[in-house]
């Protein structure tokens, strides 16, 4: 199912999530690496839900997880380092802990989705070839 073409209104929620995620990346580090985090992260969850037509109960634990490991990434590199001393690789540490959040959280989601929704399909189905008798003793 290919999603249908953007609208306005949803490029403006991604935009919108984009700004937000951005003010609290920048309250969580105060630099630009941080900025750039949360708003990939705001973004990336919103266009996940808006057009590429994700179930939200989905995309927002994967996006929240992806914005923990960026954060995880971040501040260990941060504690490495001198006091404000290498932000460049803060954000490296923290773009590249955010993706493979993204990855991992975003495969075990998408598996344990798929695998409740085959067993309602299972369940629906057996419901359909024997249908129950109507007197509430099933």
């Amino acid at each position: 199912m290919m999603p249908s073409r953007p609208t306005g209104p949803a490029i403006g929620l991604v935009v919108l999530a984009g700004v937000v995620g951005a003010a609290v990346g920048w309250l969580v580090g105060e630099t630009v690496g941080w900025l750039l985090v949360g708003a990939t992260t705001g973004a990336g969850t919103a266009g996940t839900i808006t057009l590429g037509g994700v179930r939200a109960v989905v995309a927002i634990p994967v996006g929240v997880g992806a914005g923990i490991g960026a954060f995880l990434g971040g501040t260990i590199v941060g504690v490495l380092c001198e006091p404000a001393g290498c932000p460049a690789f803060e954000a490296t540490a923290a773009l590249l802990t955010g993706v493979g959040a993204l990855i991992g959280i975003g495969l075990v989601v998408a598996l344990a989705t798929r695998s409740f929704d085959e067993y309602h399909e299972s369940v629906a189905r057996r419901n359909r070839q024997n249908p129950p008798d109507g007197d509430g003793s099933d």
